[in-house]
């Protein structure tokens, strides 16, 4: 497998795995917000760079979260609610006020660490699917309102899948 059939593979790949598993894993869920957020927001930071500039900083962040996860849960909380949410701000811009930009994706930023530190279980079941759904979504060639539909139905299977496998381990 080359390089472009990877970076073209990999991301669906780890969106299935979000949107389906992201509440089993915590740790991966809060990796992959750090992967999506940093392949998202590295060229508005770095400026124009090669491709591989732009996945080595989605892999950086993602490498953060993972480490985070894994020893420092409560950060992770906080972090991996603000780049889940960041990502979401990022979705949700084509559909509201591109110009806002910034300023949306931090306010969904925050928003997504306070609700993940509140409502733990939910709200990752919830940022899982949608972080999950738009990694799939960002992998498929199709025009503006398909893609919207398609991002909302796969936030709407994931979450329902995930609650109902949280429920069946009586949680």
């Amino acid at each position: 497998m080359n390089m472009e059939s990877f970076t073209a593979f990999f991301p669906p790949v780890l969106g299935l795995g979000l949107l389906l598993m992201g509440r089993r894993l915590f740790w991966v869920f809060v990796g992959a917000a750090g992967f999506a957020a940093g392949l998202q927001f590295s060229p508005l930071i770095l400026g124009p760079q090669p491709f591989w500039v732009i996945w080595a900083a989605g892999l950086v962040f993602g490498l953060i979260g993972i480490l985070l996860a894994l020893f420092f849960q409560k950060a992770a909380i906080i972090v991996g609610g603000f780049l889940a949410g960041l990502t979401l701000g990022a979705h949700l811009l084509p559909m509201v006020r591109p110009d806002l930009g910034l300023i949306v994706s931090l306010a969904c930023g925050i928003a997504g660490s306070v609700a993940l530190f509140l409502a733990f279980d939910w709200v990752l079941i919830l940022l899982s699917a949608v972080i999950g759904a738009g990694l799939i979504v960002d992998g498929l060639p199709m025009n503006l309102p398909a893609t919207h539909i398609v991002y909302v139905l796969l936030a709407a299977v994931g979450v329902a899948v995930q609650f109902k496998w949280s429920k069946g381990r009586g949680k």
